[in-house]
This record gives C-alpha cells, structure tokens and sequence, in this order.
C-alpha cells in the first residue's frame, strides 16, 4: 500500500526528525503531529555527541571541540578527538530550524493535547480520532517509564567579566563523591568563549535527582572555580533513561522508547537521527525495516557495567576513574560515542578493575 498520510505522537527531537525525513524522500506525503506540550518554548537543553558522521548539518552545530578532559581525584587527562569533534547543538536551534522546515512543507500540528494514544493506524487526542496510512510512535513520558538507572542533569550558562575558560577544552567529567543515591556524579563545562560557558551537573542514578539538587552542585563548582563577576544565563534540565525496560508497544516506534538511547552513557541524538532516517526509508519501501540500535554483546555489557554501579554504588567513582583515566584514547572515544567495533569495546573493558566488576556481579 502506498503511504500517503503519517501520524506522528510526539513532537520533541525524534518526532520532528522522522517527519523531516520522510518530507526529504518524499516531499507529497500529509504529515500530522500530536504532542501534548506547546509548541513555544522549544526545550531548553543542549544536544553534544562525538561528530562520527557527516549528515548533521553544519547550520545546526553550536561549537565543536577538538580536545576533550576527563578529572577525578587522582588524575586528570586530555585526549585530541579531532577525527571525531565534540559537537553541541543549542536545543532551541534545532527545534526552530526543523520546525521552520516542516511549517513550509504544510506539516500539521496538534499541540497541548490533555491525552495522545495510539490505536492501531488511529491517533486519539482529546477523543478526536484521526486514521492514517501509517502512524509512528515517537512519544516518551520519564513518569511511566522502567529504567536500570537514570542520567538526570541541569546545567546553567554563565558569563564572567573576565576570561575564565579554555574555549578549545570541553571538560566531559569532572568527576565527584559516589554515594547510594547517585553512584556516579560529575561536572561537565563547555565553554564557548573565554568568558561563556555551560556548567552542568550529572547523574547516574537509580531514581532521577531534582533539578535543584543539580543546579546546587553547579553554583558549588562555580564558587570554587570561577573568579570576578558572574552573569547568569539560560538553566537547562533534563532526563535520560540507561537501560529502559519497557519500551513503545507500538510496532513503529523511534526515539528513546524504541532503544535510541546508549545504555550505559545516554547519548542519544546521533543515534536518533540515523534510526529517523532508517525508519523514513523503510516506511517508504526504500530498504528494510532499520536493525537494532546497538549489537547485541554491547548492549549486554552495558547491562553489566549499570549492574556493578547499581549493586557498588560506592565504588563508582572509582570504576570510572579507572576507566576514564587507563583506557586507550581512541578506544574510549569510540566506546563513549556507540560507534564502536568489539576490539575498541575490550579495550576499554580490559581498564576497568575486574576483581571489583566480578565481586559487583555476584552481589546481584
């Protein structure tokens, strides 16, 4: 059958991706989209990812940084990523520009549902319900979700009266106590200028911590770490399954309920972009229905590596510290990134200290 309408439930970076993708192979098809936030404000975060392809365009990306450190209390460590930059996109970038695209093209849009559900090719939103050739589930609610662990953040952007950044160093771990409640805690700080920077702090954790308690932590760092006058910018929040247990029931499905996100770090966007590709070709017959987002033997190990943090939440800081601080540096980026071959994913495994991963793994 001929695809000539999609219902899309979800209107946040996955949904809007699958609908760009399908307007680019073919520009005929009558797209609707049904989300039940507003259309304004677009999503206040950011969007970082290793740069390892070329299908990201250019107009979107914020800042790229060809050096990347890790820190923990007994090392600190910079390794040069510039075969595959360390790339932000600013949220309201993306939101606005691919919105923009999809208007132009007649994209229909229903915002501020009370309720989106799925029945079969039938979208249902507020008892209106809507028949199509196809529909794609592209939604994810954190509040009915089932994860191993959660990745929670909050970040705010400050700007100095004096230079206070290396704006060529983007700073992705700056690692912190483990306790129960977070086993992995660290700050990132990506500058974009020698007075801007995003300072942010993150989780993993068995449940998501509060925005406060994050922002918290990023005013700590800056009073130890920030000199002159400060301003005070944009905050961003945000949270991230790793390891979802349950996922989208609907057959067609993208995005983090349909396994875009990288258990064991939470990038996602990379992934994301490609699988809304994937899945507009396959929707339009133009090649099979996209694989599974990562091979089966990483996703087992990052099952693992999330248990031994789940079941030694004490000792996170320190498998980290090992990892970060012992593995090869183009392996590590590699492992970090998900576009990794088994030998670079050994690699990084062989730094961890394995009598501690062992003795995690029979706690269980």
């Amino acid at each position: 059958m001929k695809v000539v309408t999609v219902g899309i439930r979800g209107a946040g970076m996955s949904g809007l991706s699958v609908a760009r993708e399908l307007l680019r192979h073919e520009p005929r098809l009558k797209i609707s989209l049904f989300d039940t936030r507003p259309r304004l404000p677009h999503p206040l975060r950011t969007f970082c990812f290793f740069q390892t392809h070329d299908h990201i365009p250019q107009t979107m990306r914020h800042i790229s940084w060809n050096t990347v450190m890790f820190r923990g209390a007994s090392f600190e460590r910079h390794v040069d990523v510039s075969s595959h930059p360390y790339t932000m996109i600013r949220g309201d970038d993306f939101f606005s520009s691919t919105l923009a695209e999809l208007e132009a093209k007649e994209v229909q849009f229903t915002w501020r549902c009370s309720r989106v559900e799925i029945a079969g090719n039938s979208i249902i939103a507020d008892g209106r319900n809507v028949t199509f050739d196809t529909v794609i589930d592209a939604a994810f609610d954190v509040r009915v979700s089932q994860s191993m662990m959660w990745q929670s953040f909050a970040g705010v952007w400050i700007t100095t009266e004096s230079p206070n950044f290396d704006p060529t160093v983007a700073v992705l771990m700056d690692l912190k106590e483990s306790s129960a409640e977070a086993p992995v805690s660290f700050l990132y700080i990506l500058p974009i200028s020698t007075r801007t920077a995003l300072v942010e702090h993150t989780t993993f954790s068995p449940t998501p911590m509060h925005k406060n308690y994050h922002i918290d932590r990023c005013f700590e760092w800056i009073r130890e770490n920030v000199g002159g006058e400060i301003h005070i910018g944009g905050t961003e929040a945000g949270v991230i399954p790793m390891g979802l247990h349950t996922s989208s029931t609907h057959q067609l499905a993208v995005g983090s309920s349909a396994g875009a996100v990288r258990p064991a770090t939470g990038y996602a966007f990379v992934r994301a972009q490609e699988h809304a590709r994937q899945v507009a070709r396959a929707i339009l017959s133009l090649e099979p229905s996209p694989p599974a987002h990562y091979p089966h033997w990483l996703s087992t190990a990052d099952g693992l590596f999330l248990r031994a943090l789940l079941t030694t939440p004490e000792r996170g800081r320190e498998i980290m510290e090992r990892l970060l601080s012992r593995a090869h540096g183009e392996s590590l980026i590699a492992f970090l990134s998900g576009n990794v071959r088994l030998r670079d994913a050994l690699e990084v495994c062989l730094s961890v200290p394995k009598r501690m991963m062992l003795r995690s793994l029979l706690r269980i």
